[in-house]
C-alpha cells in the first residue's frame, strides 16, 4: 500500500516504481504525490486509490494484451457496481455498514497478498474499485480512470458496430474509409483511451496529413506501419493528403467523439472540430471535365486491347451511367419496358438511383449478342471487390492504366468524364434538369417534382437520350471495327 506522511499541513503519498519501469521515471525508484485532504483517513483513501490506479497502468506497459486490459476493465467496472449496490456491507459497532464492508474487501484482498509480493493486476483493479466506491461514499467525486477505459480501437469498434445497424445500409466502402481513418488515428495516438485527446493533439494529427503522401494507402505493406514508419516513409512531402480528403478524415473522428462524448467516454469541447477546410470549385477542388472531341478519337482509335473495357466505355458515353452501375450490369437488367430496350438499374446507394435508362440505338449491339443466364453479369471479366462486390474498381483501374498509357494523367479526365460528356449535351439541347436527374440517377430538386411527380415517362427518357451524339467519333472507330 501507499506510504502516508505528514508533510506541510498536508499529507503526501509515496509509491516504489516497479524496476523494470524506472527507465521511464528517468531512473527513479519512488513517485510521490501531494494530497488534498487534510484528513488522514481522507488522505489514505485518496493515496490507495492513486497507486492502485497506477499499478493497473504499470500491468498495461508490461505487456497486457488487449483482451488481459478488457477483462481488468470487467472487474474493476463489476466491483465498483457491487459496491455501489451495497453488496460487501458489514455490520460493526458505530461504523457505516457500507464503508466497514469495503474496508473489510480491501483488508480481505491485503491479506492474501503475500508480504513480497505484489497484489496482481486483476486484485489491483478490484482495489481501484474498492478505493474509489470508498471515497464516494466520504463524498468525493471518483476519479476518471482512464486505465480501465476501453481503447481507441476498442471503443472505435463498437461505433461501427453500432453504425452498421442502420436501416437500408447499402454496400459500398464507406466502412472501409472509416476504419482506415480510425486504424491512422490509433496508431498516432498510441490506442490511448479517446478522452486523453485534446486540441493539441487533433490539431498535430491534422497537420501530419497535410505532409502525408496521397499514395500511402495504396501499398497494403502502408496499412501494416506503424505511426513513426508511416512518417518515415511517407510522410514529410511538400503536398500531402487532399483537403477533401482530410476533411472527410476529419468528419470521422468528430463524429466519433461526439459518439464517444454521448457515452461518458469524452467531454468537453469536441477536439476534431475547426478542421475541415472550405471546399471551392476549382480552387482545391478539381471536379471531372468532359472529353474533348479530339480525346474521344484517341480513346477509341484504336481503343483498348480489352473489347470489355471498350464496351462500358461506350455504355457511359451513350448512357450517363456510373461506372459501377455498368460494369456489374447482369442480363436481367437489359430488357424491355413499353417496347422500348433499358437498363434496369436496381440496388442503388440512393432511391433516386433506382431507375430505368433506355438504351441509345448507337448500343443495339448489345441487343443481338448471345445472353448469358439471368444472375450472369454481361462483362463478367471485371472482378467484384468490396463489402458490396462489385466490379467497378477493377474496370476503373483498367481503365485508369489505358488512359495514362495514352499520356492522359490528369485526375480530371476519369471514367466519370464521360458522364459529363452526356450531361453537357442534355444541357446545351436545354433538356429540363429534373427529366436529365431522373435518367443520371440524380435526386429531382424541389418538392413539386422531388416528391409528388411521378416520373417522366420512358419514352420521353428515350427521346432525351437519342440526342447524344459524337460526331468525330465514328462507328467503325468506336466499335473497333
Amino acid at each position: 500500500m501507499a506510504s502516508l506522511r505528514a508533510r506541510h499541513n498536508r499529507f503526501e503519498a509515496k509509491v516504489r516504481i516497479p524496476a523494470t519501469l524506472r527507465f521511464a521515471y528517468e531512473g527513479r525508484e519512488y513517485l510521490y504525490r501531494t494530497l488534498s485532504s487534510t484528513s488522514r483517513k481522507v488522505a489514505q483513501v485518496e493515496a490507495d486509490a492513486w497507486e492502485a490506479g497506477l499499478r493497473v497502468e504499470w500491468a498495461g506497459r508490461e505487456g497486457l494484451t488487449q483482451d488481459a486490459r478488457a477483462k481488468l476493465r470487467r472487474v474493476y467496472e463489476e466491483t465498483l457496481q457491487a459496491a455501489a449496490a451495497g453488496r460487501f456491507q458489514v455490520h460493526r459497532p458505530g461504523e457505516d455498514p457500507a464503508e466497514a464492508g469495503i474496508d473489510y474487501e480491501i483488508e480481505r484482498i491485503a491479506d492474501a497478498t503475500p508480504p513480497d509480493e505484489e497484489p496482481s493486476p486483476e486484485a489491483e483493479a478490484r482495489l481501484t474499485a474498492l478505493h474509489d466506491a470508498r471515497g464516494a461514499l466520504l463524498g468525493r467525486k471518483p476519479a476518471v480512470r482512464q486505465e480501465f477505459e476501453p481503447s481507441f480501437t476498442e471503443l472505435a469498434n463498437d461505433y461501427m458496430r453500432l453504425w452498421k445497424t442502420q436501416t437500408g445500409l447499402k454496400g459500398s466502402n464507406t466502412e472501409q474509409q472509416k476504419r482506415a481513418t480510425f486504424a491512422l488515428f490509433a496508431g498516432y495516438w498510441q490506442d490511448r483511451p479517446i478522452r486523453g485527446v485534446g486540441r493539441p493533439n487533433a490539431a498535430r494529427f491534422m497537420d501530419a496529413l497535410r505532409h502525408l503522401d496521397g499514395s500511402w494507402a495504396r501499398s497494403p505493406a502502408a496499412r501494416a506501419m506503424t505511426w513513426d514508419d508511416l512518417q518515415r516513409t511517407y510522410g514529410g512531402r511538400d503536398k500531402g493528403l487532399s483537403d477533401a480528403t482530410r476533411n472527410r478524415h476529419a468528419a470521422t473522428l468528430q463524429a466519433l467523439w461526439e459518439w464517444a462524448s454521448e457515452r461518458g467516454y469524452a467531454e468537453g469541447r469536441n477536439p476534431f472540430t475547426g478542421h475541415r477546410a472550405r471546399l471551392r470549385a476549382g480552387v482545391n477542388v478539381k471536379g471531372y471535365r468532359p472529353w474533348e472531341a479530339d480525346e474521344l478519337v484517341r480513346l477509341f482509335a484504336p481503343g483498348p486491347k480489352r473489347a470489355d473495357l471498350r464496351e462500358v466505355m461506350l455504355v457511359a458515353l451513350f448512357s450517363g451511367m456510373r461506372l459501377d452501375e455498368i460494369a456489374g450490369l447482369t442480363w436481367r437488367q437489359l430488357r424491355e419496358v413499353e417496347g422500348i430496350p433499358v437498363f434496369d438499374i436496381r440496388d442503388a446507394k440512393t432511391p433516386a438511383g433506382e431507375r430505368l435508362v433506355p438504351v441509345h440505338p448507337f448500343l443495339f449491339w448489345l441487343l443481338t449478342r448471345e445472353r448469358g443466364g439471368g444472375d450472369t453479369r454481361i462483362w463478367p471479366g471485371f472482378n467484384p471487390e468490396g463489402p458490396g462486390k462489385k466490379a467497378g474498381a477493377d474496370a476503373g483501374r483498367e481503365f485508369t492504366r489505358f488512359k495514362q498509357a495514352l499520356g492522359f494523367t490528369e485526375r480530371a479526365k476519369a471514367f466519370h468524364s464521360f458522364r459529363k460528356n452526356a450531361v453537357a449535351q442534355w444541357e446545351a439541347a436545354s433538356v429540363p434538369e429534373t427529366e436529365v436527374a431522373q435518367i443520371v440517377g440524380h435526386e429531382k430538386k424541389g418538392i413539386t417534382f422531388g416528391v409528388y411527380g411521378r416520373g417522366v415517362s420512358i419514352k420521353r427518357k428515350a427521346e432525351i437520350v437519342a440526342l447524344l451524339a459524337y460526331p468525330n467519333l465514328t462507328k467503325g472507330q468506336a466499335l473497333g471495327d
